[in-house]
């Protein structure tokens, strides 16, 4: 039933131009801002690969103000290794997402109207509020 409503409110906002990006769950302290940044970043880069949201920046652009050099290095690599993209592990963007707290981690459910779910793992850095992991639902 819930990915029933999920697929729904997907399917609803995606007519009105945008994704349906769950809110942060609570959790351990610190973890609803560092969902909410996460949250901000995938419709940021979402946005940006699909040439939306009328910023004018690109995917490259989205990761370096969210990203740490380090970790864009590394999605780089990832990328030139798996063919797919490297924020969201795959061939194409999401048309939905969930957010919430995972083991002192945020982790972002992707889900797309034809079907299927990935789950992907972010950290982000509390000195600088910057996100410097992105993998699999194990890190």
């Amino acid at each position: 039933m819930f990915r029933k409503a999920v697929l729904v409110a997907a399917l609803a906002l995606a007519a009105q131009g945008g994704p349906a990006a769950a809110a942060p769950a609570a959790g351990a302290a610190g973890c609803g801002q560092d969902a909410a940044l996460v949250g901000e970043f995938v419709g940021a880069y979402r946005d940006a690969v699909l040439g939306l949201g009328g910023t004018g920046r690109t995917p490259s652009e989205v990761r370096a103000l969210y990203l740490t050099p380090e970790l864009n290095a590394r999605l780089d690599a990832w990328a030139a290794a798996h063919r797919l993209d490297p924020v969201f592990r795959a061939a194409d963007p999401p048309d939905a997402w969930r957010t919430g707290c995972a083991g002192g981690a945020v982790l972002v459910v992707e889900e797309w109207r034809r079907g299927g779910t990935l789950p992907v793992r972010y950290t982000v850095r509390a000195a600088d509020r910057s996100i410097t992991g992105i993998g699999g639902p194990q890190g």
